[in-house]
């Protein structure tokens, strides 16, 4: 993205770091949250949220239902909220403010099988939070999933930016 008071997007030529989280952050009988990894680049940093669906448990109009979600119709939409130490959050539903800090929803896909549907559903935070203990909270009233926070390592956030590595040299 170019021009002022835009927020960069992941860079495409430069491999990102990766920080491992492995925390199932909410579930329902249907729907679990999963933050696998972060993947850190010196700018920014990909919250590689996933959402599993187990599909003999959901009903019929599920998938409607979650692509509607996932297409950012507020009223069904899986909330995220970090706050900072200092107390400045910063939420997905709130990313069309482009100031930063910000957390803004990145395509993702879909896949699956007769048992489960994956639905993968990056974040990119921009810039780089703070090298100290981050507050991720998870909110989902749509699907049943009650606010739910986890700690997230500031520091080895920061530390992975410097392990980013671009494909060729400048």
């Amino acid at each position: 993205m170019s021009g002022e008071g835009a927020v960069p997007a992941p860079p495409i030529s430069t491999l990102g770091a990766i920080v491992t989280v492995e925390r199932v952050l909410a579930r329902t009988p249907v729907l679990a949250v999963l933050l696998p990894m972060i993947q850190v680049y010196d700018t920014g940093c990909l919250l590689n949220m996933d959402v599993v669906a187990r599909n003999a448990a959901a009903p019929s109009s599920l998938a409607l239902q979650l692509d509607s979600a996932f297409s950012g119709e507020e009223s069904t939409s899986l909330h995220i909220t970090l706050r900072y130490p200092d107390g400045r959050e910063v939420a997905s539903d709130a990313d069309h403010h482009c100031a930063p800090p910000s957390l803004s929803w990145f395509p993702g896909g879909v896949r699956g099988d007769a048992t489960f549907t994956l639905y993968q559903m990056p974040l990119w935070l921009f810039p780089l939070p703070p090298p100290e203990v981050l507050l991720l909270t998870v909110e989902w009233p749509w699907a049943g999933i009650e606010p739910t926070a986890v700690e997230l390592d500031g520091a080895a956030i920061t530390g992975a930016a410097a392990r980013s590595a671009r494909c060729w040299p400048q």
